[in-house]
């Protein structure tokens, strides 16, 4: 569904992705693990558009969308979750639902109402708050809404960056409840999370990422455990 081929992408004159090469296949969930500084954020940003590549291509079922802005990116079927969720924390949980909706805006007003319930229906406790400010709700609760959001696009595929980060662990087992109820439910996702444990717990394919470049992809089984949360979290220390 996704192919990423060749990418290299660089800040100014460092190179943060290094030829890098994956497929997140539809209706699965895809994982991307790596220690901090390997380059992960740098590619979701790049498939979102948010980073122009230097080389290589993104393709979303065969349709190049290297070099496409980041509002056609949403249209074309991509979503990003960002990494720190990113709410507009003066408008309320309703408004920050609605600028997901965003290339949506010239359709079916009851098609973005269906989908709004849709997210209240995944997410019962932010229609409780749908008219509370995002900048007072608690972490957890935030990430949901930066989930939601990231739905009323009605994406084909769903990045998500980090969705655990800096959440209490009993937080952390119901997001990523979510993320294989999403899943079930027919949404294919790439996740890129530092929680390997939990990761490789739902993932169907994974990926390290190390210094920019793959090192590994298979399975979750086929590389030893404890060799993968020693790269997942340190790297293998090779160039």
């Amino acid at each position: 569904m996704l192919t990423v081929e060749n990418i290299v992408t660089a800040y100014g004159m460092i190179q943060a992705l290094r030829g890098v090469t994956l497929e997140a296949r539809k209706g699965e969930i895809t994982c991307l693990l790596g220690p901090n500084g390997a380059g992960k954020t740098t590619l979701m940003f790049t498939i979102a558009g948010l980073l122009k590549p230097q080389q290589g291509t993104v393709r979303l079922e065969g349709e190049d969308l290297s070099g496409v802005s980041a509002a056609k990116v949403v249209e074309r079927g991509i979503s990003l979750v960002p990494e720190n969720r990113l709410m507009f924390p003066e408008m309320t949980v309703e408004e920050n639902l609605m600028v997901g909706a965003f290339v949506r805006m010239k359709g079916k007003k009851a098609d973005l109402a269906a989908d709004k319930e849709a997210v209240y229906a995944h997410f019962p406790s932010l229609k409780e708050r749908q008219s509370q400010l995002a900048g007072s709700l608690s972490g957890g609760e935030q990430q949901m809404v930066a989930i939601g959001r990231a739905l009323m696009a009605r994406p084909r595929i769903l990045l998500m960056d980090e969705p655990s980060l800096g959440l209490a662990p009993l937080i952390v087992e119901e997001i990523f409840r979510i993320v294989e109820e999403l899943n079930q439910a027919g949404v294919t996702i790439f996740l890129v999370e530092q929680n390997a444990r939990m990761a490789l717990r739902v993932a169907h394919h994974f990926y390290l990422l190390e210094q920019g470049r793959i090192t590994f992809s298979g399975l979750p089984g086929e590389l030893e455990e404890e060799e993968v949360f020693q790269r997942a979290y340190l790297g293998s220390r090779q160039e």
